[in-house]
């Protein structure tokens, strides 16, 4: 908007320098006529070249920004939606919210088809199994169908009938002794951060934001084993697509993490470590291939800061600043040739994941807070 307000400005005062010079021609004698249109019609060549330089110039760093024209907008949440996931067939879309809702949506027509409501805190994470069986849903409550449980409560529901099939928790007294520092807390006494089934649906993982990973058997009785890391240095961020490796980040004050780690799962060892440009490092994630891991940091404030990583090499890639706030979700697109993100800012931007340049900026023009993004 702003470049085409210049070149109109532009092409203005273009007609009016243009139209000056030849009213002063005209008051001049008829032997200068003819040096004074000269000089006239070069003034306005050198302008209009001055011009097409411009434009060359500035649509090479010129990134289109467009208001988003949306395909549909589904309504049926009461408050604030937290996190979204698609199955991979792109049949449904299943959304969590502050209402304390889960919603299954038909994703090719946007009708509601179902409602779950059996958690009493926020719905911050939701996942659909690889093979489009299940739905995990993780708050931090008292689950109404959880017994003796009261934090950490994740839903496990059936897809096709929307129906519970287990409350998923930890037990209450599982960090009555764990001395933990109290500015890694959000606002939660202890929330879920990520959800995540292993490749087959045969089991499903749970890392709590102080940074603990419990797994689940889906097939054996749901037994469950835990690793914890309370006793080191370091706390759990993230579970690769393959469940072979884990990221992690160092356990310290006033959330500033100087680097992450990729530890094996299978033998608990650390395998490579990044070193952060920016200390603040708030989320990691794994592309698709698993060839390129992603960082979301920058200052404390702002953390707007988005960082591609080879995983062979441990080398950073590229650093991708396009936000104006904190971004609160990005997502790999199947292919892994392009990069979503959103925030605080109200700014969904689509990059390029190979060159790390920023394709298109979209804006719903609401002044609101953008919290989860995911492609088809």
């Amino acid at each position: 908007m702003n470049q085409r307000i210049y070149i109109l400005s532009t092409l203005l005062f273009l007609q009016l320098e243009r139209t000056s010079d030849w009213a002063s021609c005209r008051t001049k004698q008829s032997v200068d006529q003819h040096r004074c249109k000269q000089r006239a019609l070069f003034t306005i060549k050198m302008k209009i070249l001055q011009l097409v330089i411009l434009i060359i110039i500035s649509s090479s760093y010129y990134v289109k920004s467009q208001v988003t024209d949306f395909e549909k907008i589904l309504r049926g949440h009461k408050a604030t939606v937290l996190c979204l996931d698609i199955d991979t067939r792109g049949t449904y879309l299943c959304s969590g919210s502050y209402d304390t809702d889960i919603i299954l949506w038909d994703y090719k027509s946007g009708d509601l088809l179902k409602k779950y409501s059996g958690h009493s805190e926020a719905i911050r994470k939701i996942k659909i199994s690889p093979d489009n069986k299940y739905i995990a849903c993780g708050a931090v409550d008292n689950n109404i169908n959880a017994r003796g449980s009261t934090i950490n409560c994740v839903s496990l529901l059936d897809l096709a009938s929307f129906e519970l099939l287990k409350s998923l928790s930890i037990e209450p007294d599982r960090y009555k002794s764990l001395g933990f520092i109290q500015e890694l807390d959000d606002s939660t006494a202890n929330g879920v951060s990520k959800i995540s089934f292993n490749p087959s649906s045969t089991k499903l993982a749970v890392i709590t934001k102080r940074g603990d990973l419990f797994i689940w058997d889906l097939i054996n009785a749901y037994k469950r084993s835990e690793y914890w890391l309370g006793n080191t240095k370091h706390k759990l961020k993230n579970i690769s697509p393959d469940w072979n490796y884990l990221v992690c980040s160092e356990r310290k004050r006033g959330m500033v993490d100087s680097c992450f780690f990729l530890m094996s799962l299978e033998k608990k060892k650390i395998v490579a470590t990044f070193n952060s440009p920016r200390k603040t490092v708030i989320g990691v994630f794994f592309s698709n291939d698993l060839k390129t891991i992603v960082s979301i940091g920058g200052d404390r404030i702002k953390r707007n800061e988005i960082y591609l990583w080879d995983i062979k090499t441990n080398k950073l890639k590229h650093s991708m600043i396009g936000h104006d706030n904190v971004i609160r979700s990005i997502d790999f697109s199947s292919n892994d040739k392009y990069l979503v993100s959103v925030g605080e800012d109200t700014l969904i931007n689509l990059w390029n994941a190979i060159t790390g340049k920023l394709i298109t900026t979209f804006t719903e023009d609401n002044s609101k807070e953008l919290t989860s993004v995911h492609f088809s």
